[in-house]
């Protein structure tokens, strides 16, 4: 249902103002999703893990009315069957460079993303001797990042979302680096430390996310949903392989491992956009 509403936002939205319209929707879907974290600890912590998925099924079936009553109908922009329209996402993917480029960076910035949150808990009661209960907190860190997600917006629709990918993936970049500094400092100052990051890259990959989507959605507005879905592809992927390579990076090298693995990958889409930007 996220994946459909963003492109719904865009399609209802005028030009002149689709990034802004984009970003305040995204506002919403990023702060469910980091906020959640709050409360799954919470709830975990206090009831137990299966209490997790019982409230998350109530809140699915008030979605569902929720949308059911309250979103317009939208005319079909193509008449191709399922089949064809799952086709026909090769070609977009090939024809367009732009979509590349953004699947691309914003995939290299989701392995950080993903590595950082899929693997604090462990970190923090290991080093910390916090719980569950304490990571999920860390979710309000990440919460103040999305706010990024309407300045993003409106940035986009002054300047351009060129610039706003650039300085998304710079910033997350230099605050995934500026928690190797964390050993250096005691206790209480690295956790200050951690928590000025993780809002320094979720602002950062945040409002990517945002330009990004400004990007693709302006390539075929007939095929917005299409395009959408080719980009959240490549970020899913980056969001799997960093929790995945998190993992085994936290168990090698530690810590500060982790931050080097989403360093490399924010360099690396800064890297990309960068490259889009000389062509």
């Amino acid at each position: 249902v996220a994946q459909d509403v963003v492109p719904a936002a865009a399609t209802l939205a005028p030009a002149a103002q689709r990034g802004r319209m984009v970003g305040t929707v995204m506002t919403g879907l990023l702060l469910g999703i980091l906020l959640s974290r709050v409360v799954s600890g919470f709830v975990a912590q206090k009831w137990g893990w299966r209490m997790v998925y019982v409230a998350a099924a109530v809140a699915i079936a008030l979605l569902t009315v929720a949308v059911w009553r309250g979103l317009p109908r939208f005319a079909p922009t193509t008449q191709l069957g399922y089949g064809a329209l799952i086709g026909s996402m090769l070609a977009l993917w090939r024809q367009h460079a732009a979509l590349r480029r953004a699947a691309w960076a914003q995939g290299l910035l989701a392995v950080g993303f993903s590595a950082f949150w899929s693997t604090l808990a462990v970190m923090l009661h290991s080093q910390f001797n916090l719980g569950t209960a304490a990571a999920g907190a860390f979710g309000l860190a990440g919460a103040a990042g999305a706010l990024a997600a309407p300045l993003a917006g409106r940035l986009a629709d002054k300047r351009g979302p060129e610039v706003v990918t650039r300085f998304g993936a710079g910033l997350a970049a230099a605050s995934f680096a500026l928690m190797a500094l964390a050993p250096l400092l005691p206790a209480q100052a690295q956790l200050g430390l951690i928590v000025a990051s993780a809002i320094g890259f979720d602002f950062g990959v945040q409002a990517t996310l945002v330009a990004h989507q400004t990007i693709v959605y302006g390539i075929d507005p007939a095929a917005r949903s299409r395009l959408n879905a080719l980009l959240f592809t490549g970020m899913f992927i980056g969001m799997s392989a960093g929790a995945a390579l998190g993992a085994l990076v936290l168990a090698q090298w530690g810590w500060l491992g982790v931050v080097a693995l989403a360093t490399a990958g924010s360099l690396a889409a800064l890297a990309v956009r960068i490259a889009g930007r000389t062509r």
